[in-house]
């Protein structure tokens, strides 16, 4: 886990992250669609990957204003 947010190298690996964390938010929901569970489960998922995604991003600023 500690490969997936520290060392970004540039901007696009750290969109593609993005994206990879959005695909697997996506797989899981439509799972939680299927199996009907809770709609609150549904929105940890959701809130979980935008606060995933928001510190990969800040860890990268900081990575760009240290170098």
């Amino acid at each position: 886990m500690s490969d997936w947010f520290a060392g970004v190298p540039t901007l696009g690996v750290l969109f593609k992250r993005f994206m990879i964390n959005a695909a697997w938010a996506s797989i899981v929901l439509f799972a939680m669609l299927v199996l009907q569970l809770p709609a609150e489960y549904a929105a940890v998922v959701y809130f979980g990957v935008l606060v995933v995604n928001g510190v990969m991003a800040f860890v990268f600023l900081r990575q760009r204003a240290n170098a």
